[in-house]
């Protein structure tokens, strides 16, 4: 198929509804004596009246330009709004763009998605060995900072402006970028003027701590018009709002002997057990089964009202030098230090903003992140050379009791060896010891990248940029799981078997009984180039991307742990205690070698290319029109462990290769939208449409009834269709109105193979993609005579419901024979107690407020947030058997003083 056969097929979806935007698009401009101008000569725009629409200038084309001018579904919050609005960090960024979601668990833990094109993503303890790469681009100024399983949770202080891409970026902004590019742009140093500022808040938030801020900049112009520095620090102390209350916990088990009707409930293994004592026993009530003695714990050493403070403490730096006319160079570094403590999610089942946990919560989120960029002219052309390093570590600690409720193999480590082999219980022990457990995750990022493009001339009919990229990334990563009890006879500290060459080799904790020790590295070369040819002068344009991308993707490392035979110590059956063995054990046993496991498949290489196809008419002042095609994709990935070599759907080793791969998920999109500038330019309306279809979606999945490890593969194909708008208006001086919708209808179309039963059935929706959303808001201001500048502020933001997964239930099956216990027939296949993955998070509005005074350069405000006091689901999870609910900071009212010179 040729391309221009391509290009016909890509947009014969939409070309009815293209017409239609057209149409709209004359009768609201009023466009025939507009239309009737000489396009080879079009008018001069005129002078901008007094109520005109500030203009945001964005380079999300690589070219700056007015936003409202890009024939690109593009939304941006300049520095001055994100600090009108009081947005510090991407949580609160999002209220306020209504296609982009994210599946949050606290600060610098959360995944962003743009335009529905979202999965759940895998807990915390995981995201760094069995995550997958973000679909969602995060640039700092020109700089690549995504991470796998996190988000780079950086605060918004001294920005330019905030830009967000929906929809494929993939010709210029690459794979990370198939659902979209958020882009934090930097105030850059300014080589002629001094500047500094500072902005200072105290805050009280409903039923929590007090929180506390300061951030401040100085601009100096070292020397004029040639060498400038600007720095910016910043501190912001968060108070919490969720308490942890005094609770008691032990690993469930009802065996339900002797109730008619009923079934046991309980840890799955216990479970297990208690049916197996009914096989071949005619309505057994459990008599057979032994129940063991378990103990019971207490948090007295961790409740804690206001549990889940966090900090952010950080600087950035940054100095311009400008060799000649023609050549500069910029230099940045950002320093950031991030901070919490407890949980950011709640337990509806104990209590409003209330939570029962066992242990230590807490995470310690350090960035590094260095550019450089060379920016020059050669003749006509504009040539930038970028390079960029990211070193980030994340400390994760959780409280890890609560998957005594689902763990089957959990038994194993925290009973006796009689309760997980119950025909050894007269002689190995029958007792469960406490079920204290925690898990601590250590990621470290390092990421190297470098870009050389050029640029032709913007004013010439034929325009273009074109460029090389490259990229390493590496996640070292190492998780170590701490619930082998002693008391079960685990009395060796172990460091990882040398066998599979650790990272990490060094000795863990006693009560260490899994670990995950591995390494990924991600290598991206591509070469992209994009043109634009007027067909019309400034009025009908034509443009063409296209990127090749060559990316290699490895996995090494092992999973480890003490499920073997040597791991515990000798028992004493009359003491019921633990002795060491003659030659005690000083290795952990590997369960997953992947130097070996995955020697045949990694490294995976992934080549191809990505098109771009744009067609815009310009008409009227400052009004278009376009229709347009682009491709994404996601790289491949590994996994550690996709299923239990023996089983029916991993028979052999080579079966266990072929699942150990997931391939890249791809999307095509295609789109039409408007952008118009109306009433003397005082209203700016922007809307567009669009299908994304999206095949071999990666989706991460805990089926224990496959692996008893975290796998990721292949899932379903989906569809998105969908519409999205925003609309500015300001009708007097001082008057500005925003709103902003997005509707989105996405859906599964087709499921791929069976590694799963547990996916939504055809025509479910995506995870995490509500139908609707919008967000309004008004601010108005005015100069009094004083020099006074009083001002009001008003925001209202609305979410639909949505799912938080697409699988269903993934809890333990009996896979044994038919049994009869209580009179209930249990079969093969039945699941033992079902806690639904696929929750529903209900819709939510909040509202916002704000009033105060300026003069000068001095600003006095009053803001209250979350002014209703809502409990927005913003994500749920239940996978530990336990039903948590992220949400919002409840009603926070506070006080902001600022200065700008």
């Amino acid at each position: 198929m040729t391309s221009a056969s391509k290009w016909k097929s890509h947009t014969s979806a939409y070309g009815k509804l293209s017409c239609s935007v057209a149409a709209m698009a004359i009768m609201a401009i009023g466009g025939a004596p507009a239309m009737a101008q000489d396009a080879a000569s079009p008018p001069a725009e005129p002078a901008p009246s007094a109520v005109a629409l500030d203009q945001i200038v964005v380079t999300a084309t690589r070219r700056s330009e007015s936003m409202n001018k890009v024939p690109l579904a593009i939304q941006a919050l300049s520095g001055e709004a994100l600090t009108k609005l009081n947005v510090v960090n991407f949580d609160k960024f999002i209220e306020f763009l209504p296609n982009v979601r994210s599946a949050s668990r606290g600060p610098g833990a959360s995944s962003i998605y743009i335009r529905g094109l979202s999965t759940d993503s895998p807990g915390l303890q995981v995201a760094g060995t069995a995550g997958t790469q973000p679909s969602v681009a995060l640039y700092v100024n020109d700089a690549p900072a995504s991470l796998v399983g996190r988000n780079l949770d950086l605060y918004a202080v001294d920005l330019q402006r905030i830009e967000v891409l929906a929809g494929p970026q993939g010709t210029l902004f690459g794979a990370s970028a198939m659902g979209g590019a958020v882009r934090y742009i930097t105030n850059k140093p300014d080589l002629a003027e001094f500047h500094a500022g500072f902005n200072g808040s105290y805050s009280f938030t409903k039923g929590g701590s007090s929180s506390q801020a300061l951030d401040a900049f100085v601009n100096i112009p070292v020397i004029k018009d040639r060498l400038a520095v600007r720095l910016v620090v910043y501190g912001d102390q968060q108070g919490g709002y969720i308490d942890n209350v005094r609770g008691t916990y032990q690993m469930p088990f009802d065996g339900n002997v002797g109730e008619a009707g009923k079934l046991p409930t309980g840890n799955p293994l216990l479970v297990h057990r208690a049916l197996e004592s009914c096989i071949g026993v005619s309505n057994c009530t459990g008599s057979g089964y032994n129940a063991p003695s378990r103990a019971i714990i207490n948090n007295d050493a961790y409740a804690k009202d206001n549990y889940n403070d966090a900090s952010y403490a950080g600087f950035r730096a940054a100095a311009t030098f400008k060799l000649n006319e023609d050549w500069s160079i910029d230099l940045m570094h950002v320093r950031q230090k991030l901070k919490t403590e407890g949980v950011f999610d709640y337990e509806p089942d104990v209590g409003d903003l209330q939570v029962t946990q066992f242990g230590n919560n807490s995470l310690r989120d350090d960035t590094d992140l260095t550019t450089w960029t060379l920016n020059g002219r050669l003749a006509e052309l504009s040539l930038i050379y970028t390079g960029s390093y990211m070193h980030h570590n994340a400390v994760q600690n959780a409280d890890y009791s609560g998957y005594s409720n689902i763990g089957f193999y959990l038994p194993y480590y925290e009973c006796d060896r009689g309760v997980y082999y119950t025909a050894e219980a007269s002689t190995k022990g029958n007792k469960c010891y406490a079920p204290n457990k925690s898990y601590q995750v250590r990621d470290k990022t390092l990421r190297y990248t470098h870009e050389f493009r050029v640029v032709t001339p913007g004013d010439k009919r034929l325009r273009g940029t074109a460029g090389l990229f490259y990229d390493i990334n590496k996640l070292y990563d190492d998780t170590d799981w701490s619930y082998a009890s002693p008391e079960a006879g685990f009395i060796y500290s172990r460091k990882p078997n040398p066998v599979t060459n650790p990272y990490d080799g060094s000795v863990r904790t006693l009560k260490t009984a899994f670990l995950n020790d591995v390494q990924r590295r991600d290598r991206q070369f591509a070469a992209y180039g994009e043109a634009s040819f007027d067909i019309v002068p400034k009025s009908l344009i034509l443009t063409g991307g296209v990127r090749y991308y060559n990316e290699k993707a490895s996995m090494n490392g092992s999973s480890q742990g003490s499920f073997c035979s040597a791991a515990r110590g000798i028992y004493d059956a009359a003491t019921g205690t633990y002795s060491p063995a003659p030659v005690p054990t000083t290795n952990y046993c590997v369960s997953a070698n992947l130097n070996t496991l995955l020697a045949s498949v990694s490294p995976a290489k992934y080549t191809g290319t990505l098109f771009k196809g744009n067609l815009t008419y310009k008409f009227g002042q400052g009004s278009l029109i376009y229709a347009t095609y682009s491709d994404g994709f996601r790289p491949g990935g590994f996994n550690r462990k996709p299923c239990n070599v023996g089983s029916a759907i991993c028979p052999t080793l080579s079966d266990f290769a072929k699942l150990a791969v997931y391939t890249p998920d791809k999307v095509k999109n295609y789109e039409v939208g408007g952008k118009f500038a109306l009433l003397d330019r005082s209203m700016q309306i922007n809307v567009a449409a669009y299908q994304i279809d999206w095949s071999n979606v990666q989706m991460t999945v805990f089926d224990q009834n496959i692996s008893n490890q975290t796998f990721t593969s292949n899932f379903i194909d989906a569809r998105i269709k969908g519409v999205e708008g925003d609309i500015t208006y300001r009708p007097v001086i001082g008057l500005t109105l925003n709103g902003a919708f997005s509707y989105n209808d996405s859906k599964i179309t087709r499921l791929l193979n069976s590694k799963s039963s547990t996916v939504l059935p055809v025509g479910s929706p995506l995870a995490l993609s509500p139908k609707f959303q919008f967000n309004l808001r008004a601010r108005y201001e005015k100069e009094l005579s004083s020099g006074l500048r009083p001002f009001v502020q008003a925001a209202f933001h609305h979410v639909g419901a949505a799912i938080s997964s697409d699988f269903g239930n993934v809890d333990f099956k009996w896979g044994g024979p038919t049994v009869v216990y209580n009179g209930v027939t249990v079969a093969a296949g039945d699941v033992y107690k079902a806690m639904p993955v696929s929750q529903r998070l209900d819709p939510y509005s909040t509202v916002s407020l704000s009033f105060g005074v300026g003069k000068d350069a001095w600003n006095l405000e009053l803001f209250a947030d979350n002014l209703t006091d809502a409990r927005p689901q913003l994500f749920k999870s239940s996978n530990d058997g336990e039903l948590r609910v992220t949400t919002a900071r409840p009603r926070t009212i506070g006080l902001r003083l600022g200065y700008r010179m």
